[in-house]
C-alpha cells in the first residue's frame, strides 16, 4: 500500500470563466476544441463608455472575455445590505459565491463540520473601486474605510473565512500569473503540516469595465487580433481575459476515509522565484523554469519518463513559449513514453491571477476523463520550440488516454516578476457501484433558501437535475448528499419520493412541505383508538426502517411479559382480521405498534406539543408522555383489555345526528361512546338496543354504520370492569408527564391530579370519548399540525371534520400497510422543514456522494456605474437599472444623505416616535440600500456593520443634535428602537424645551 502522508487529494473544483459556468461546462468547451472569446459590437464598446475614435482606431482589438452575470450577486445570502453589496469588489463577490458551490460539490456544510478548513485565495487589484470612489456621497455614507476594505484584494481569503464560518488559516496569496497554483502549494504545504483538515484554493480575476477591448502595441505582450495560439507558428501575443477557479483539497487518507470523490492526487509542487539572472523583472528565465519543475518532481518522487500530458503556461507569446518549452525538454528529458503539452489560453486567453488553478483544473480533468483536449489556436508547430526528436508534442486536436492505469500530468503557472509554480498530479483509480434506486424505498429530499423564493427556486433546479439525469444516480445517494452537504437555510423544503420519477413529478407540482423562519407552531401527535387494528400492521416500516424495527422490539418484549400470548403470533403471522377483533388481542397490538411509532419519530426529532388519543389511544399518549414507564404502561394494558373483553357483550353504532336518540340515552338504554366531531357520534349498548336504534335512523333517514366491536365501550356495561381496574391501578405508580395530554373526558388539558388518580384511567374505560372537545382545545393552543399515530387516516379524518373553517395538516405517520414507509417519512420531512431539531440524519442511510445542483443564488443587480470613464472605458452595465440620476453633478442612483433629511430645528419635542420612526427609516434605507425595511429587525439583521453603524450614529448626531451614544444605538438597533431613543432623547434637551 502506498505511502500517503504528503499526498493531497483534490476533491472539489468549480469555476467561472467566460461563457461558462461550472466545470462541467468548462469540460466540455475543452473537448470541443472551443474559443470562448467574444467579439465586441460597437453598441457593446459605445454602452461601455469606449469613445468612437478610438474603437475605431487600427490598433484597437474589439475582442474580451466576457462573464455571464457579471452584475449580480445574491446580497441576502451573505447578509450584506443592498448599498454594502454595491460597493463590494466584483472579484470577492463571484469568489463567495463560489466558494459556497465548492463545499457544496464536497459534500460539505461548513456551519457543521468540526474540521479545520483553511483559504488560500488570491485576486487582482480591483478596478470595480475606481468608479465607486468616485461617488463621494456614496463615500460619505457607508466611510472610506469600509469602501477600501470592500474592494481591497487584501481580504478576499479573509472575507470567505467569515461569511461561511471556516476556520483554517486563511492567508491571501499575491504571486502575479502564478497566484492560483502558488495558492494550490501553499494549502497543500498547510494540509502536510497539520495545520488544516482541507482547504480552499484559488483566485479570481475580474476587471472591469468587461465589454471594452484594448490597444494593441507593437512589440508587446498583447495579440494583435484577439487571438491566443499557444506555441503555434503564427502565434504573436495574448489577451488577458476574466475568470476565477478554486478547489477543495484533503490530504489524500482522509479523502479515502472519508468516502470522497477523488478528482485527482497532488503528489508533489514547488514554487521559487527566478531571481536576477534574466533580461528584466518582467521577462520569463529557463533557468527558474528548470529548477522549479525539477523541485516539484522530486517532491513527487516520480520519474520524469512517467509524466504523460503537461498544463503549460503557454501564453502564446514570442519570448514565453520558447523558453517554457526549453525548460521543459532540460527538466523532463528526452527519454520515455510521448509526453503531450498543452495550454487552455487558446480557449479562454490569459487569465492573469487565475490562469494556474485553471490550468489545475483542466489536468484533473485530463486524468479524471482519460482525454486530452487539442491546444486551441494550434496548427502548426512553432518552429523555435524545436519539438522534432522529442518525446514532447502540441496537439490541435484531441487524444485518448490509455485507460486503468497510473497517469501523470504536470501543471505550470510563472507569474511576472518570476514567481514560478510547478505541480505533479496523477489519478486516482476507482471504481463505482451505483445503488439500484428500485430498491430504495421512499426518500427524503431536503433543499433550503434564504427566502421562499429562494426555496422554490431550489425546488426547480433539483427536479430539473434528477429529471435530466435519471438512472445515473439512486434517489438513496440524493438524499443522503443533500442532508449531510448542505447548509441549512432559514426557509425549508422536504420532499418524500420512492424513485426519482416520483422526485420530479412533486418537485414540479410544489407537493413538498416548506417551512420559513417563523415562530415554531405546536405539533400534535394523535393516537388511535381500537379498531384501526389491521394485520401486518407496521411490518413494511419495520423492514425498512432499522429505530422503528429496534423500538417495536423492546416495547413487544415488555408487553410479553404481561400477556398469555405473543404480540408477533398475531401482528406479522398473516392471521386475518377477525383473529385480531379480541379486545384482548387488539389492545396490545394497537399499543405496541403506536408507542414504537411514537418514539421513533420523537428520537429523530420529531417533536409533539401535545399528545391526545381515541379512547385507548390516550393510554398509549399517557404512556410516551412518561406519566408511566414501559412495564407499567404493559402491565396495566394487559389488565385493562382482559378485564374490558371480560364485560358483557355489546354492540357500538356511529350516526352523524344525536338528537333523534337522546330519548334513548336520558333513559340509559344507550349511551353516547364517542364525540368524534360536530356531526360524527357513536352510541353504546346491548346489541338488543342498537338493533332498534338501527331501525329507528332507517325510518328517519339517519346516516348510520355498526361498528365490528363485541362490546359496548364506554358505556355503563364496562363499569363493573372499570372498578375492577381501579381497584388494580392503585398498585401501579404514576408521574408528571413531560409532555401535555388532551383528556378524552374533560376535552382539556389533564392535570397532575388527573394523571396520577387511578380513578381518572378506570372512569375512562366508562365515561364518553370528547375527541371533537379535544381537538378545539388544540385548535385553542394553536395548533395546525396534527401527525396520527396508528395505521390508517380514522384520526386525521376526524380532526379534519372538527376544525371547521380552520385550515389544519394532517399527517398519517403509518399510513396504510402499502405505503407505511413513505407515510414514517412524510412525518420526518414535515417535521425537518418546520424545525431544525430534527435530526434527519439518522433516517437517511450513508451512501457514497453524488454530485447534486448547488445553490441557486438569487440574481439581484449590485452595480456602481462610474461618473466618469477610467483606462478610457466604462462598462454601460455598471450602474442600477432602476434607479435614475439624482441630479446632473451627482451619482445616478445615489442620493445625498443631506437631502430631504429635516434638521432638528425641524422636529419638535412633540413630534411623536412615529414621525422620529420615519426619518429614521429613511436614513436606514439610505444607507442599507432597498426597501421596505422591517422596522423591528436590527441594523445588524438588516445587512449593517459595525463601521456602517460609526457613519449612522455619527448621522443621527448631526441629523438631531442629540448625543446618541454607540451603547445606546446598540442596544436599540432597530428602526422602531432608535425612534423611540431619539424621542426620549429630544425630551431631554434644553434646546427642544
Amino acid at each position: 500500500m502506498e505511502n500517503t502522508d504528503e499526498l493531497v487529494a483534490i476533491v472539489a473544483m468549480e469555476c467561472k470563466l467566460p461563457g461558462i459556468a461550472n466545470v462541467e461546462e468548462l469540460w466540455q468547451r475543452l473537448v470541443d476544441g472551443e474559443c470562448t472569446i467574444s467579439d465586441l459590437t460597437e453598441e457593446q464598446l459605445s454602452e461601455a463608455g469606449v469613445p468612437e475614435e478610438r474603437y475605431s482606431a487600427s490598433d484597437y482589438v474589439r475582442r474580451a472575455g466576457i462573464l455571464e452575470d457579471l452584475d449580480e450577486f445574491d446580497s441576502a445570502y451573505f447578509g450584506y445590505s443592498p448599498k454594502e453589496a454595491d460597493v463590494l469588489d466584483v472579484q470577492q463577490r463571484l469568489t463567495l459565491q463560489l466558494c459556497v458551490a465548492l463545499l457544496e460539490r464536497a459534500n460539505i456544510d461548513p456551519h457543521r463540520t468540526d474540521k479545520r478548513i483553511g483559504v488560500y485565495l488570491g485576486s487582482a487589484m480591483s478596478s470595480y473601486l475606481f468608479g465607486v470612489l468616485q461617488d463621494e456621497d456614496l463615500v460619505d455614507s457607508l466611510g472610506e474605510m469600509m469602501v477600501r476594505q470592500a474592494n481591497d484584494k487584501d481580504f478576499l481569503a479573509t472575507r470567505v473565512s467569515y461569511k461561511l464560518n471556516l476556520r483554517g488559516p486563511s492567508v491571501n496569496v499575491q504571486t502575479a500569473c502564478s497566484t492560483g497554483l502558488v495558492a494550490v502549494h501553499s494549502a497543500v504545504q498547510s494540509l502536510i503540516l497539520g495545520e488544516c483538515d482541507m482547504a480552499i484554493a484559488g483566485a479570481a480575476y475580474v476587471r472591469v469595465p468587461e465589454t471594452a477591448g484594448y490597444r494593441y502595441q507593437v512589440g508587446g505582450v498583447l495579440s494583435p487580433d484577439g487571438m491566443c495560439r499557444p506555441f503555434d507558428a503564427a502565434a504573436n501575443g495574448t489577451l488577458f481575459t476574466n475568470g476565477l477557479g478554486v478547489v477543495l483539497v484533503k490530504r489524500l487518507a482522509d479523502a479515502i476515509e472519508d468516502g470522497d470523490e477523488i478528482v485527482a492526487v497532488i503528489a508533489g509542487s514547488a514554487v521559487n522565484n527566478d531571481g536576477a539572472e534574466k533580461v528584466s523583472f518582467t521577462a520569463p528565465s529557463v533557468v527558474g523554469q528548470v529548477a522549479v519543475l525539477r523541485d516539484a518532481l522530486t517532491v513527487a518522487g516520480v520519474d520524469p519518463a512517467e509524466v504523460s500530458y503537461i498544463e503549460a503556461h503557454g501564453t502564446g507569446t514570442a519570448l514565453g513559449d520558447p523558453i517554457e518549452i526549453e525548460a521543459i525538454k532540460q527538466a523532463y528529458g528526452s527519454d520515455g513514453s510521448p509526453c503531450v503539452i498543452g495550454s487552455h489560453k487558446g480557449n479562454f486567453g490569459h487569465l492573469n491571477i487565475a490562469a494556474g488553478i485553471i490550468g489545475l483544473i483542466k489536468a484533473a480533468l485530463v486524468l479524471r476523463h482519460e482525454f486530452i483536449p487539442g491546444t486551441v489556436g494550434f496548427t502548426n508547430e512553432n518552429p523555435r520550440l524545436e519539438l522534432a526528436g522529442t518525446r514532447f508534442s502540441v496537439r490541435g486536436q484531441g487524444i485518448e488516454y490509455e485507460s486503468d492505469c497510473v497517469k501523470w500530468a504536470g501543471v505550470s503557472a510563472f507569474g511576472m516578476g518570476g514567481t514560478n509554480s510547478h505541480v505533479l498530479l496523477r489519478n486516482h483509480l476507482v471504481s463505482e457501484n451505483a445503488v439500484d434506486d428500485e430498491v430504495a424505498g421512499a426518500r427524503i429530499l431536503t433543499f433550503s433558501g434564504t427566502s421562499e423564493e429562494a426555496l422554490a427556486r431550489q425546488a426547480r433546479v433539483l427536479g430539473e437535475h434528477l429529471d435530466a439525469n435519471a438512472g445515473r444516480m439512486s434517489l438513496s445517494e440524493c438524499a443522503s448528499t443533500l442532508v449531510s452537504g448542505r447548509t441549512r437555510h432559514p426557509f425549508c423544503g422536504a420532499v418524500v419520493a420512492s424513485s426519482s420519477a416520483d422526485a420530479v413529478a412533486r418537485l414540479r407540482s410544489g407537493k413538498f412541505h416548506r417551512g420559513g423562519p417563523r415562530k415554531r407552531e405546536p405539533v400534535a401527535f394523535a393516537f388511535g383508538g381500537q379498531g384501526t387494528q389491521h394485520p401486518a400492521m407496521g411490518a413494511a416500516l419495520a423492514r425498512g426502517n432499522p429505530g422503528f424495527a429496534k423500538a417495536l422490539e423492546r416495547t413487544v418484549e415488555t408487553l410479553d411479559k404481561y400477556l398469555d400470548f405473543s404480540i408477533m403470533d398475531y401482528l406479522w403471522s398473516g392471521r386475518d382480521a377477525a383473529d385480531l377483533k379480541d379486545t384482548s388481542v387488539a389492545q396490545p397490538l394497537l399499543f405496541a405498534v403506536e408507542y414504537a411509532l411514537a418514539t421513533s419519530l420523537i428520537e429523530a426529532g420529531v417533536k409533539p406539543d401535545y399528545l391526545f388519543g381515541h379512547s385507548l389511544g390516550e393510554v398509549v399518549a399517557a404512556a410516551v408522555s412518561g406519566a408511566f414507564d414501559l412495564r407499567t404502561a404493559a402491565e396495566l394494558l394487559a389488565q385493562r383489555s382482559r378485564l374490558m373483553s371480560r364485560s358483557v357483550p355489546g354492540a357500538m353504532l356511529a350516526i352523524d345526528r344525536l338528537d333523534p336518540f337522546l330519548d334513548l340515552v336520558a333513559d340509559a338504554t344507550l349511551s353516547i361512546a364517542a364525540r368524534n366531531s360536530p356531526r360524527q357520534f357513536v352510541l353504546s349498548g346491548s346489541v338488543d338496543a342498537i338493533d332498534a336504534t338501527i331501525v329507528r335512523a332507517q325510518e328517519l333517514g339517519v346516516y348510520h354504520q355498526r361498528l365490528a366491536t363485541s362490546h359496548a365501550f364506554h358505556s355503563a356495561s364496562m363499569q363493573e370492569a372499570s372498578d375492577a381496574f381501579a381497584e388494580f391501578l392503585t398498585g401501579c405508580r404514576f408521574q408528571i408527564p413531560t409532555i401535555p395530554i388532551i383528556s378524552n373526558i374533560t376535552g382539556r388539558v389533564l392535570s397532575e391530579y388527573e394523571v396520577c388518580n387511578p380513578r381518572y384511567w378506570a372512569d375512562h374505560m366508562v365515561r364518553t370519548v370528547d375527541f371533537s372537545g379535544s381537538v378545539e382545545t388544540l385548535l385553542a393552543a394553536g395548533v395546525r399540525t396534527f401527525i396520527e399515530i396508528g395505521r390508517g387516516r380514522a384520526m386525521s379524518n376526524l380532526v379534519l371534520s372538527s376544525s371547521g373553517a380552520i385550515t389544519v395538516t394532517t399527517i398519517a405517520a403509518l399510513g396504510e400497510q402499502d405505503d407505511e414507509c413513505e407515510s414514517f417519512a412524510d412525518a420526518i420531512a414535515f417535521a425537518w422543514a418546520h424545525d431544525p431539531a430534527t435530526d434527519i440524519d439518522a433516517f437517511t442511510p450513508r451512501t457514497r456522494s453524488v454530485l447534486l445542483p448547488t445553490y441557486a443564488f438569487e440574481k439581484r443587480k449590485h452595480w456602481i456605474r462610474p461618473i466618469s470613464g477610467f483606462g478610457g472605458s466604462v462598462n454601460s452595465d455598471l450602474t442600477r437599472p432602476d434607479e435614475a440620476p439624482a441630479c446632473a453633478d451627482k451619482q445616478p442612483g445615489i442620493v445625498s444623505l443631506a437631502a430631504d433629511v429635516p434638521s432638528s430645528g425641524d422636529i419638535g419635542i412633540d413630534a411623536g416616535e412615529d414621525v422620529l420612526t420615519a426619518v429614521v427609516s429613511e436614513l436606514f434605507t439610505r444607507f442599507l440600500g432597498g426597501d421596505l425595511l422591517d422596522e423591528a429587525s436590527s441594523f445588524f439583521d438588516l445587512g449593517g456593520n459595525s463601521l456602517m453603524a460609526i457613519q449612522l450614529i455619527n448621522k443621527l448626531r448631526e441629523t438631531f443634535q442629540v448625543d446618541v451614544s454607540v451603547r445606546d444605538f446598540y442596544q436599540n438597533s432597530s428602526i422602531s428602537g432608535v425612534g423611540a431613543m431619539l424621542e426620549n432623547l429630544l425630551s431631554q434637551e434644553p434646546s427642544h424645551a
